[in-house]
């Protein structure tokens, strides 16, 4: 009788994703106010930033704020100016100004990335760009290591992002100014990549007025990679002198593998006669299912404020809109909170927002509330944070766990195997054997190592491999009497025994 030879395997597994959000804990937007949402109720926080529209900031793990930016300026978490932190070439002024992104496999390092107000008309620069941040510098407190790295150029004022498919990698959005160009570009461990760019939808670019009305507005892609939601004011100059606007909200579905935008859905919608129209903030329920949208404007002469619902379940999702909220002063940014909630920039100097508290709900159901949070004296503006969906990563696999292992006899081959279950990642493998499969047979005692290459780490491990005394004789076959009993022996001094009847010992009767 021989003892099983085990089969040797080191799984790799991952900690599932969950879409908590600490890192969206610390809000700094407006004149001076803030928000800390780590507590039950929200807690304002008065901060040095200052913008009439956009502005970014991220908390770490734990819901320790690291920093915030209007697009122009870093601030670190002590609320001072961040070494280096001055002169980006984001604008208070864009709507999403600015937008933070954590760099694949570095825990320490973070992308900042920006977006001119209305496509440079104010600064004289148009281009996206990034600037790096370093956490690991200034006593911890981070330091602008890079600066004003240009990308595209000219774009509008929209800047998003979301996971790719691998749940690893990060999509940053930006769309072209004079073209109807919405430029993916892939951030991953060794880099930022691309542009992916997809050519549908509405065009913005300078109007009859000479105006760039139309670089204004936020886009959003849903948490899951599945549709992105942009909205646009596009300005009407029927006869010299008059002036009259409209907005649009185009429906697209994106391919979070790919980069890639397809099946535009547009809802236009009109004021009359001289109208100004202006949609501005954009955000999803959790789910994906509910899409949120402000639009502010002048209907009749009179100011006039509305936040729409759209169902993407129904048949017609740009059929399904509904008003959910309105009322003045305006409604500006829509930015969905750690808990859900989506909350609403109010203009004008109101010292409060307003809030969505049950978004996956239709029509009034939803919870629409005018006055939702105070602010203890400082003004909202037209922004909030521009966060997207930064739920920690999967942590990195464990180092490789290949137990020991010994047989009794090797010259069938012993399998030797590393199955890999990371989801993000198909790996290369490097056997000291020279082999590069996931697993390769061997014949002979000894010590073996592996090398598992990911993109930007390697994991190794030994194993070693023992051969013992060969087979364990019972001796002949032998018949007994029903009732009758024998002793089966191996003997002595072997390390494990497994009979048959699932008994451990050296014998049994």
């Amino acid at each position: 009788m021989r003892k099983p030879v085990p089969l040797l395997t080191a799984a790799l597994l991952l900690a599932p994703v969950v879409h908590a959000q600490p890192q969206h804990h610390h809000w700094f937007f407006g004149f001076g106010a803030g928000l800390d949402l780590s507590t039950p109720v929200p807690t304002p926080v008065p901060g040095p930033l200052s913008t009439d529209e956009g502005c970014t900031s991220i908390s770490d793990a734990n819901g320790q704020l690291l920093f915030f930016s209007n697009g122009e300026t870093v601030w670190d978490r002590t609320l001072s100016l961040m070494p280096n932190g001055t002169g980006l070439l984001g604008h208070f002024s864009s709507s999403q100004a600015a937008l933070i992104v954590p760099m694949p496999d570095d825990s320490l390092r973070y992308y900042l990335f920006t977006t001119p107000s209305e496509a440079g008309m104010w600064s004289g620069q148009a281009s996206a760009s990034y600037s790096i941040v370093d956490m690991s510098l200034n006593g911890g407190l981070g330091d602008v290591a890079q600066k004003n790295q240009l990308l595209a150029g000219p774009v509008t004022e929209k800047l998003t992002a979301v996971r790719h498919a691998n749940g690893k990698d990060v999509w940053v959005l930006f769309h072209g100014w004079g073209n109807a160009e919405y430029l993916a570009y892939l951030v991953t461990c060794t880099g930022i990549e691309g542009p992916v760019v997809s050519t549908l939808g509405h065009a913005p670019g300078p109007d009859a007025a000479n105006s760039a009305i139309g670089a204004i507005g936020c886009m959003r892609l849903d948490r899951e990679g599945k549709h992105l939601a942009a909205v646009w004011t596009e300005a009407l100059v029927p006869a010299p002198g008059s002036y009259s606007s409209r907005v649009l909200v185009d429906l697209l579905d994106f391919n979070a593998q790919q980069g890639t935008l397809s099946q535009l859905r547009t809802d236009t919608i009109e004021g009359s006669g001289s109208d100004i129209l202006k949609g501005y903030g954009v955000e999803w329920s959790p789910s994906g299912r509910m899409l949120y949208v402000s639009n502010n404007g002048l209907i009749n002469g009179m100011s006039s404020s509305l936040v729409y619902q759209y169902d993407m379940n129904a048949p017609d999702p740009v059929a399904s809109r509904v008003t959910v909220g309105s009322g003045n002063p305006a409604h500006g940014t829509l930015q969905s909170a750690p808990d859900g909630t989506i909350y609403i920039a109010r203009l004008n100097g109101a010292q409060y927002l307003a809030a969505i508290t049950d978004p996956e709900q239709p029509g009034p159901a939803c919870g629409y509330v005018n006055a939702a949070v105070l602010l203890d004296g400082p003004a909202s503006t037209w922004g909030l944070p521009n966060h997207w969906d930064t739920y920690p990563e999967p942590p990195p696999p464990d180092p490789l766990a290949i137990s020991d292992t010994l047989v009794c006899d090797a010259s069938g081959g012993i399998l030797l195997s590393v199955p890999w279950e990371h989801p993000f990642h198909v790996p290369n493998y490097l056997w000291s054997t020279g082999g590069t499969s996931s697993s390769i047979t061997v014949t002979e005692a000894g010590t073996y190592w592996v090398e598992v290459q990911l993109p930007c780490s390697t994991l190794t491990d030994t194993v070693r491999v023992e051969v013992g005394a060969g087979a364990v004789e019972l001796g002949p076959d032998l018949t007994v009497c029903e009732g009758d009993q024998i002793m089966l022996s191996v003997g002595q001094g072997l390390e494990e025994v497994l009979w048959s009847t699932g008994d451990t010992t050296d014998a049994i009767l």
